[in-house]
């Protein structure tokens, strides 16, 4: 028992530097799990097990893949923040994901919303100059996609 105690004090010593990048990935997770649970709730989809299992491996998977970035960062290759850009994907997809259980909970799309509170701030130029922009690129692939058949 005494060894035990010993290996997880030093394996929590090892890993102390990722306690809030952790806290914040399975708050992350949680949260995703409560509003996709909830949309599913609201539109009488049954939850199922496979998609709680889903979240189990999730939890596991992103932990894991963190805990490969910083040992990859902190050990091997020091010049790249491979912590910091894989933990801004997970966290954004997390996030996205969210955002999207939020819309199917109250037909409210936050981007969309966030857009044209912008558009009400002095930013609305650069707003609208983004939109133009897309537009146009989305009509060139549009465009190509039609010529190429």
């Amino acid at each position: 028992m005494e060894k035990l105690m010993k290996f997880a004090f030093w394996l929590l010593t090892l890993l102390s530097p990722l306690n809030g990048v952790m806290v914040t990935m399975i708050f992350l997770i949680i949260v995703d799990f409560i509003t996709g649970s909830y949309a599913s709730f609201k539109k009488r989809i049954p939850i199922r097990g496979s998609r709680i299992a889903h979240t189990v491996s999730k939890f596991f998977i992103y932990n894991l893949v963190i805990l490969a970035a910083y040992f990859l960062e902190k050990h091997i290759v020091n010049e790249v923040p491979f912590l910091k850009i894989i933990v801004g994907f997970i966290a954004i997809a997390e996030i996205k994901s969210i955002l999207e259980n939020y819309n199917q909970i109250y037909g409210v799309n936050p981007f969309k919303a966030l857009v044209n509170f912008i558009k009400l701030t002095p930013l609305k130029n650069t707003v609208e100059t983004l939109t133009e922009s897309d537009q146009k690129e989305n009509k060139n692939l549009n465009t190509n996609k039609n010529e190429t058949k």
